[in-house]
C-alpha cells in the first residue's frame, strides 16, 4: 500500500487503465496538478488527452495520486483534500 505524508513516501501516478498523473510548477511555488488519458501530456493540446484539474495557488501543495484500484484520484493541500472518484475502469483484456 502506498501512503504519502509530510516526511515522504508516494501515491500511485497512474491506474490499469493507462491515465497518469503529471504535478508541474510554472510559476513555483504554486504547483498544478495535470491529469492525462494516456500519460503524455506533451502528445495532445488542453482539453484533448489531459487536463489541468488542480490549481495550489492559496495553499501548499502536498501530494497528489490515485488509489491503487485507479478509481480515486486524491489531491493534498496545507488545508484541503480533494477527491474523485469514477464508477468503473475500461481495462481492455
Amino acid at each position: 500500500m502506498h501512503i504519502a505524508g509530510l516526511f515522504g513516501g508516494g501515491l500511485h501516478s497512474t491506474t490499469p487503465d493507462g491515465w497518469a498523473l503529471d504535478v508541474v510548477s510554472p510559476e513555483w511555488p504554486n504547483d498544478r496538478v495535470l491529469l492525462s488519458a494516456d500519460g503524455d501530456i506533451y502528445k495532445d493540446p488542453p482539453g484533448q488527452g489531459w487536463w489541468h484539474v488542480f490549481h495550489s495557488n492559496y495553499s501548499t501543495f502536498r501530494a497528489a495520486g490515485f488509489s491503487p484500484s485507479g478509481l480515486t484520484l486524491a489531491v493534498a493541500t496545507s488545508s484541503d483534500l480533494t477527491l474523485w472518484t469514477r464508477p468503473a475502469l475500461n481495462v481492455q483484456a
